[in-house]
């Protein structure tokens, strides 16, 4: 992907990010410099900008360009990939953790996306050519349930349920913190972060409804382990909605929960960080099946770094 590098000239000085990009870049169009500093793509100084954020003289701007997405042919990769449910119309695999979802801003390669056409490549045609099957999405740092479509009519009635919110989903999280009650609901809107465009805040000035509901299954005595449910599906949801209540998810550096200290045990800590252990695991899915109408329960077993965090406490 393209770099570049501008030192903002006196003659450039208050005048709009976007504007300087695109007078010292030719080539690139000016919805493109938009898109990449919506994306977080751009730095000034090394923080995320808006558009209309006005720049001073000698102010450093970093740009990454990404491709346009009809320029990308997916790639299949091998990997292994655990299925935990599979019909004619869909696939539901346990997704590892630290694994991009599919390609985007900055993740290109080695995705799960790809991983499947290695096992599946006849789900290539289904739905977008650079999400092959994907229905929904997880962060890379999470693992658990992640379904697939293998069909063009599965993948649009599946799309719309997830749409419609005829997904229950069930998380599995560990957050810092004693929780006050055994069952909570949080009701905060989520959107962009002003400051940090690749963060989500509930503080934002154009946010979405969001809803958590959570339970405590164990309290420890630095820590929790939850069985969360999310009324809606937005960015980060979990992370953002914990982290406000003082609760972040333990090893999620962006929202608070990379402390690795606050957890007393020498070893279990020296293991987590040498894991990259993060307390979030999607852990069930139930809906009804696209074509039979059955109801289906897919489960997605704990990776066995939270279970030595589990006996450990």
């Amino acid at each position: 992907m393209p770099k570049y590098r501008i030192v903002v000239e006196a003659s450039q000085a208050h005048q709009r990010v976007d504007l300087v990009i695109a007078n010292r870049l030719k080539q690139v169009s000016r919805s493109a410099i938009q898109k990449a500093i919506r994306n977080g793509s751009v730095l000034v100084n090394g923080k995320h900008p808006k558009a209309s954020d006005k720049v001073n003289a000698g102010e450093r701007i970093e740009i990454e360009l990404v491709p346009a997405e009809s320029d990308l042919v997916l790639e299949s990769w091998e990997f292994p990939l655990q299925i935990l449910y599979e019909d004619d119309s869909l696939l539901a695999i346990n997704k590892p953790a630290h694994v991009v979802t599919h390609p985007g801003a900055g993740n290109r390669t080695q995705t799960v996306a790809q991983a499947m056409l290695s096992i599946r490549p006849e789900i290539r045609n289904v739905g977008h050519p650079l999400r092959p099957g994907i229905v929904h999405r997880l962060d890379k740092e999470t693992s658990g349930v992640l379904l697939f479509a293998k069909t063009p009519a599965a993948y649009q009635q599946l799309s719309a349920m997830f749409k419609d919110r005829k997904m229950e989903k069930h998380y599995r999280a560990v957050a810092f913190g004693k929780f006050a009650a055994n069952n909570g609901k949080i009701d905060k809107a989520l959107g962009r972060d002003s400051r940090d465009r690749k963060k989500i805040s509930v503080r934002s000035r154009k946010s979405r409804s969001a809803v958590t509901l959570y339970s405590v299954l164990k309290q420890f005595d630095y820590a929790a382990l939850l069985d969360v449910r999310i009324v809606t599906g937005r960015t980060h949801q979990i992370r953002v909605h914990l982290s406000s209540e003082n609760h972040p998810v333990v090893g999620d550096v962006k929202y608070g929960g990379g402390n690795w200290n606050r957890i007393p045990d020498a070893d279990l800590r020296a293991k987590l960080k040498r894991e990259q252990f993060f307390g979030l695991h999607a852990y069930s899915l139930d809906f009804a099946h696209p074509v039979s109408g059955q109801q289906i329960h897919i489960v997605a077993p704990l990776p066995e770094i939270w279970k030595s965090f589990d006996s450990a406490l």
